[in-house]
């Protein structure tokens, strides 16, 4: 109950609802049926009451033809209540960097149905029936409306607005000859929408699976049993999302000038950094890298790194090939190249410098 869950639906699903009906327009005709003036009509969020005060009210803030719409009860809805499901993993951008996402989970939203009442006031029974027959037809016995949430990219929620069917009228009976004419229609709109928890990331990024296969049968038996517990019969992969090189396309060089080279290997699409790490004295603007030393699993098997530099440029090619441009070595040596992403790093190499 800590988490802070605002996600703005009651205001969405309220804002579509209005733009469902806002842009209607009624006619005012001569005794001939000829068109007169064309008037928009005004939507309000307000209960009826708050506009019937406005309208005798010295500031005469409404004019007719008017309609006012407003919240009358939200209740979970049951029919969709579909157990308490764990809901749905959606990948989202990560601060690290463009090449780089994390899933987070939006939690089983709470159906909920929002009652909806609008009142029609008109000055004429014309300009209401006009009203009328700009929405009745469309809502029998139902639209949808359309809308998004933040935090969850790229998908689109549909709800359903039910429309009650009930058209009551009211006409005037005061007798008083101060008190306006008003033709007023009440009904009412259920929309079916949604309330979410606050997202959440309890599983975070997967950068390393362990699998050991063995060949059994499909039939358990006892000697599957044994297969199970004989090292010799257990086939084990490792699938790593760690930059893996494999193959450097330059051995050699030359003191003094700087290069390139091309790399070859796997999961080189999501490297973030690329640093030179050679002997004594090959490289000036050396420094340490300690990447991971927040994270406790990665920095155990990926330790900071001392006296490296970082590589003038890199150019991502593919998942498979990554070019990179070296600094001029100083002096002769042996260089690595070390490969850096989220899940941890690798070097290849190793390039050798000589005088020539």
């Amino acid at each position: 109950m800590q988490n802070y869950t605002y996600h703005w639906e009651v205001k969405d699903l309220l804002t579509q609802f209005l733009n469902a009906f806002d842009g209607c327009v009624i006619r005012r005709y001569d005794k001939d049926g000829n068109v007169g003036n064309n008037i928009a009509v005004r939507y309000v969020y307000a209960p009826k009451q708050r506009v019937l005060f406005d309208l005798v009210d010295k500031a005469q803030s409404f004019t007719l033809p008017v309609v006012a719409f407003w919240i009358t009860s939200v209740s979970r809805d049951q029919s969709r209540v579909f157990n308490k499901l764990y809901g749905q993993f959606n990948s989202n951008p990560n601060i690290s960097g463009p090449n780089f996402s994390t899933a987070d989970q939006n939690l089983q939203p709470v159906p909920v149905n929002i009652e909806i009442s609008v009142s029609i006031l008109t000055r004429f029974q014309t300009d209401m029936d006009q009203i009328l027959s700009n929405f009745v037809p469309y809502s029998d016995p139902y639209f949808i409306i359309s809308w998004a949430r933040k935090g969850m990219p790229g998908i689109e929620i549909r709800s359903e607005v039910l429309w009650g069917g009930q058209l009551q009228m009211g006409y005037p009976t005061e007798q008083q000859s101060t008190q306006p004419t008003r033709v007023t229609c009440d009904t009412t709109f259920t929309i079916k929408g949604w309330l979410f928890k606050a997202d959440s990331n309890p599983v975070g990024r997967i950068f390393k699976i362990d699998t050991n296969f063995y060949p059994v049968s499909g039939t358990p038996t006892l000697d599957n049993l044994d297969y199970l517990t004989d090292p010799s019969l257990t086939e084990s992969f490792t699938i790593s999302a760690r930059p893996q090189p494999a193959y450097i396309s330059k051995y050699l060089t030359t003191v003094g000038l700087s290069g390139t080279v091309d790399i070859w290997g796997n999961m080189l699409s999501y490297t973030n950094a690329v640093y030179i790490s050679g002997g004594p004295g090959m490289f000036t603007n050396t420094r340490s890298v300690s990447t991971f030393a927040g994270s406790n699993s990665l920095s155990a098997v990926y330790p900071p790194l001392d006296n490296v530099t970082p590589a003038l440029n890199y150019f991502i090619q593919s998942d498979n090939k990554i070019t990179v441009t070296y600094p001029a070595p100083l002096v002769d040596g042996v260089v690595n190249v070390i490969l850096f992403n989220e899940a941890g790093y690798a070097g290849i190499g190793t390039i050798i410098y000589e005088n020539v």
